[in-house]
């Protein structure tokens, strides 16, 4: 068994500010009991937040909206405990969970069986919330409680801009981000993908490059993403033309491929260039760890609620005994940051935690903090989140939101 996992036969033990310890013993102790809760009530909302601007287009994809939506759900237990996280988890579904045992759904050391996937997220959260822990102790507490973000949300706004209009644009939304609290950004590139001729794209994409990191400062970090966008060549083009912006990492150059992962590697040591390259969000293929393996890609980024926090959980092991990163693409999500920035504060090679500024009506985040460019992880049992009770019962009253129980 992997030593660094937070339960063990012998060593375990979590250490509180209070300096009290739990010992295996009753650690084992208070495992028995939560297995032995069963499922007594589930709940599913979508939460919907706006962000401060509209998000435009990447290489692939047109406009994006201002707004967000994340699919929440709240399991209960006979004993009157409870769980919340991202779940795209089916009324007809959830019938099938009354009543069973969180035994048949949840087993430490390894998260999710295969019948509690679907709930993934809200289990992490409701076990820890039964022993007492917040999750990132319950997850082993290698990484640290401060969890470094960037934003996320400079996407291709200036198709219609010339280039000074175009520096302004993007220098105002590097304000803006730094005045939420965000000291590093991420910068969609590749506009020569779709949305413009292949070199008067790629002189668009260096040009917003060079202005996000003027207006960023040199001791942000600045990434780009070219959502697949980019040939080898063409990515080989913008790393050069954006060598003075030092380039944190290139996510998504292009389509995962051996022979051209190895060659941008090799390109980029060649060219003295530090930029790693972070890649596995959008269908990885099976392949995908060997390139990790070899360091063709130094930064997985498989989304963190697609595949959750027990598939995550191992892939970070995976990952960190051939020297690779984890950065898991949570874009799209707001409450997904909480979870994720647990589960950063428990690994020990962890790099950004991607996220945005929005408004989230009906989200209860009391004891998170962002101070100076990092979440701080609360110490409070679980996740550290809620939604307002007034937010579900307004949403069941408009059928926006369903609840299920034994006497359903």
């Amino acid at each position: 068994m992997d030593s660094s996992l937070p339960y063990r036969a012998s060593g375990y033990h979590v250490e509180f500010q209070d300096r009290t310890l739990m010992t295996p013993t009753v650690v084992e102790e208070q495992l028995k009991d939560v297995y032995s809760e069963r499922i007594d009530a589930i709940e599913r909302l979508v939460l919907r937040g706006r962000r401060p601007r509209s998000i435009g287009y990447n290489a692939r994809i047109g406009e994006h909206g201002p707004r967000l939506s994340d699919p929440v759900v709240r399991l209960r237990t006979a004993g009157g405990g409870w769980g919340i996280g991202w779940s795209e988890l089916t009324q007809e579904d959830a019938q099938e969970l009354i009543g069973r045992p969180i035994s048949d759904l949840f087993r430490m050391p390894n998260g999710s069986t295969q019948a509690g996937f679907q709930i993934d997220l809200p289990l992490w959260d409701l076990v820890a919330r039964l022993l007492g822990l917040p999750l990132f102790r319950l997850l082993g507490a290698r990484g640290s409680r401060q969890v470094p973000v960037y934003d996320a949300s400079i996407y291709i706004d200036d198709l219609e801009l010339d280039d000074a209009h175009a520096r302004e644009l993007f220098t105002q939304e590097v304000r803006s981000g730094q005045a939420h609290g965000y000291h590093h950004f991420k910068v969609k590139v590749g506009r020569g993908a779709r949305w413009m001729a292949p070199t008067a794209g790629l002189d668009r994409d260096a040009l917003v490059v060079a202005a996000v990191r003027e207006a960023a400062g040199e001791q942000a970090h600045v990434m780009i993403d070219a959502n697949m966008g980019n040939t080898f060549n063409s990515a080989c083009d913008l790393l050069l033309a954006c060598a003075e912006a030092d380039i944190y990492w290139f996510e998504e150059p292009f389509a995962e491929d051996a022979p051209l992962n190895q060659a941008l590697k090799e390109f980029i040591e060649e060219n003295g260039l530090r930029t790693l390259i972070a890649d596995g969000e959008f269908a990885p293929p099976p392949y995908f760890f060997d390139l990790i393996e070899q360091g063709w890609i130094d930064i997985a980024q498989q989304d963190f609620h697609i595949y959750g926090l027990t598939w995550w959980r191992d892939m970070a092991a995976r990952v960190e005994a051939c020297a690779g990163r984890c950065a898991p693409h949570t874009w799209g999500s707001y409450i997904d940051r909480y979870p994720h920035a647990h589960f950063a504060a428990s690994i020990a090679n962890y790099e950004l935690l991607e996220a945005a500024p929005a408004e989230v009506p009906g989200l209860v985040d009391d004891g998170w903090a962002l101070v100076d460019g990092c979440l701080i992880v609360p110490e409070t049992p679980g996740c550290g989140f809620d939604v307002d009770a007034k937010i579900f019962e307004q949403a069941l009253l408009t059928g926006d939101a369903w609840r299920v129980t034994a006497n359903t």
